[in-house]
């Protein structure tokens, strides 16, 4: 490569470092350094002074050192230069004929906006006013330097002006007008004092509630994070451990009275797979190993590919299917799975071909139809054998009489339809008599609704219905 080719590079690499370094100094700019930007423009103004001002003696530039130290301070130890800054700028206040530098003027607006920011509401007042007065009290008698005294010397001098003019075409010796009313010039300083500087005490205190505001929001937000990510996690450890054990349980029980139990021991066998699986994402969750997100575009067909081993099926596993497709599919499979119980019950799928579902439709509909089926199973009645010893076909479940549960899902354009009615029996009849259960309904209902969707069940006459409507622009 040729020198000529190099140099390039290595300006080519300088001016994307330069404009990396301007870019990250523009998105520190744009954080609430409130602090910080008043030390570094206070700094700036103090240069500048320094420039078109030098100082005319070593005295003068020991202040001015003095002053952008304390400005350069600030960020590192606020609270202590808020205190002892207005003291040492009332102490260089003494040294008469200094003015320009022994005012202090710049570092005083620099710290008082500190004040505001960093300190309490009580704690602003009380130095704010303690240095109002005692600056008003030696401009008007000892003639020290002061911000507000500054503009009062402007007026009196105005006025002292006019009157030596009107005097002098008068032919009289003009009056000199400031030492003879001390008392004016004190409460005039003063009141400028608390105007100029309670101004910018009130600029940072409203920058510091600003703050506080955002941190509280920020806060809020990551609580609101955290709990809907608790949320989640209960979610997915019901539908893994509740609804994929209740039908284990079911299952084990019916095989008891078949003599045949090889496809019931294959169900339970994927269906405990399944179960595992997902307390293992659960876990990888928990562990900061995936999120929560990357679990969504898995889960739908993973339940319904599972659904299908579950029910002995043998088919692959629809991964790369349309939505609607896996729907169908998860719907006869576990109407299956149902039978294998002793639940024969009807199932039926309506959909609009090529409709596009949202990812969090799809989970949410499909874990939605995966609870249904699950309440399904833990609250049906029991065989009156208890010993298990009752064939699949007992006749509670025969084929003629009326189905166990009637299930439809519909899928239009603009929306999913989701339905469910059986009915429900005897409490010690179920598979969940004498266990704690209930909740998972609601978690549900928050999902539906959270994507902008309704859902109702009520128990009325011994019956049990669901339904739910989940808007396909969520």
């Amino acid at each position: 490569m040729s020198t000529v080719g190099k140099n390039d590079d290595v300006d080519a690499t300088a001016t994307t470092g330069l404009i990396g370094a301007m870019r990250r100094v523009r998105a520190w700019w744009r954080e609430p350094h409130f602090v910080e930007k008043d030390a570094i423009i206070g700094i700036v103004f103090l240069i500048a002074q320094l420039v078109m001002t030098p100082p005319a003696s070593p005295a003068q530039m020991t202040l001015a050192i003095c002053w952008i130290a304390l400005s350069a301070l600030l960020p590192l130890r606020p609270r202590t230069v808020c205190v002892i800054g207005p003291a040492l700028i009332l102490a260089a206040g003494i040294l008469r004929g200094d003015w320009w530098w022994a005012d202090g003027s710049t570092a005083l607006l620099t710290i008082f906006l500190a004040v505001g920011c960093v300190m309490t509401g009580r704690e602003a007042a009380v130095i704010l006013g303690v240095y109002t007065v005692i600056d008003a009290a030696g401009f008007a008698w000892s003639d020290m330097p002061s911000v507000g005294g500054s503009v009062v010397e402007g007026f009196v001098d105005a006025i002292n002006d006019v009157n030596a003019q009107d005097a002098a075409s008068s032919g009289i010796v003009p009056a000199t007008g400031l030492p003879h009313y001390r008392l004016i010039v004190f409460a005039a300083t003063l009141v400028l004092d608390l105007m100029i500087l309670g101004f910018l005490v009130a600029i940072g205190a409203a920058f510091r509630r600003s703050a506080e505001a955002d941190a509280r929001a920020t806060r809020a937000e990551r609580m609101l994070g955290r709990v809907t990510r608790e949320q989640e996690l209960a979610h997915m450890i019901h539908d893994s451990v509740a609804n994929d054990m209740s039908t284990i349980a079911m299952l084990a029980w019916r095989a008891k009275a078949d003599d045949d139990d090889t496809a019931m021991l294959d169900a339970i066998y994927e269906r405990s797979h399944h179960a595992l699986d997902r307390v293992h994402q659960v876990i990888d969750v928990l562990n900061g190993k995936r999120g929560l997100d990357s679990l969504d575009s898995k889960e739908t067909t993973e339940t319904a590919g599972n659904a299908g081993n579950a029910a002995g099926d043998g088919a692959d596993s629809p991964a790369a299917a349309a939505f609607d497709t896996q729907l169908e599919k998860y719907l006869e499979d576990q109407d299956r799975t149902m039978a294998m119980l002793g639940l024969r019950g009807v199932s039926r799928f309506n959909g609009v071909p090529d409709v596009r579902v949202p990812k969090p439709v799809q989970r949410t509909a499909m874990e939605l139809v995966e609870e249904i089926y699950a309440n399904i199973v833990r609250h049906c009645a029991m065989p009156d054998d208890a010993t298990g010893t009752a064939a699949a076909d007992a006749p509670r479940h025969d084929a003629t009489e009326e189905p166990a549960y009637s299930l439809f899902v519909d899928i239009a354009p603009e929306r999913i339809r989701i339905s469910e009615v059986n009915a429900l029996a005897d409490e010690s009849e179920t598979l969940m008599h004498g266990r704690r259960h209930g909740g998972g309904l609601a978690m549900h209902r928050a999902a539906v609704e959270r994507l902008g969707g309704t859902m109702r069940f009520s128990r009325q006459d011994g019956t049990w219905m669901i339904g739910a409507e989940l808007p396909l622009d969520a």
